[in-house]
């Protein structure tokens, strides 16, 4: 009596697994998997290119007012080094070395607002890459996309051999999407699935 009722408890058990396991395997459905240079797309990316340039312009501009305000606190420090010892010259010393140090720490905090602004601008175009990307691998079944470098590699250049040897992708049967990502990365997101097919 025990036996035909623990049988009949594990074939209960058995049936109940069933459906469940059936759905997992069904879920797990291979798609496919495409690569990315996600580098290349960044490079070919009007919006960000401007945006970019502009962070470059401000550095170079920070870098000729810092170069100037330099000039002026040297200046400044050879008319105290000829004047003679006493209280004025101790106090215009005292003075021009915090004027060094105010300058110092204006141009950190200015380099790194600069930074900070540089990374906003790599997260929003990331983010965008993210949803394009999500979008075109939606609409056409592709379950995985890898990133992967397409740049030519010198021979003769040590660190770009080390680089392509760590490479996480070495081969791929030409599924690229770094083309179609590019164009629909353009002045518009993605708006509907038509744009997103491979072709």
């Amino acid at each position: 009596m025990k036996s035909n009722i623990y049988k009949l408890a594990l074939i209960t058990a058995f049936a109940i697994t069933l459906p469940l396991t059936g759905g997992v395997a069904q879920a797990q459905e291979p798609g496919i998997v495409a690569i990315l240079d996600v580098a290349a797309v960044f490079q070919r990316n009007q919006e960000f290119n401007t945006q970019m340039q502009g962070i470059k312009d401000a550095a170079e501009q920070l870098k000729v007012q810092i170069t100037e305000q330099q000039k002026v606190i040297q200046a400044k420090a050879a008319q105290i080094s000829a004047m003679e010892s006493g209280a004025d010259r101790f106090q215009q010393e005292a003075d021009l070395e915090q004027q060094q140090a105010q300058l110092k720490t204006q141009a950190r905090q200015a380099e790194t607002n600069l930074l900070n602004r540089e990374a906003q601008i790599y997260y929003a175009t990331y983010q965008k890459l993210q949803s394009v990307v999500k979008a075109v691998a939606e609409a056409n079944n592709i379950s995985l996309v890898l990133r992967f470098d397409s740049s030519k590699v010198n021979g003769n250049v040590r660190p770009e051999v080390i680089k392509a040897v760590n490479r996480s992708v070495v081969y791929n049967r030409e599924l690229d999407l770094t083309n179609l990502i590019t164009e629909q990365m353009g002045p518009q997101v993605v708006a509907d699935s038509q744009s997103t097919q491979l072709k």
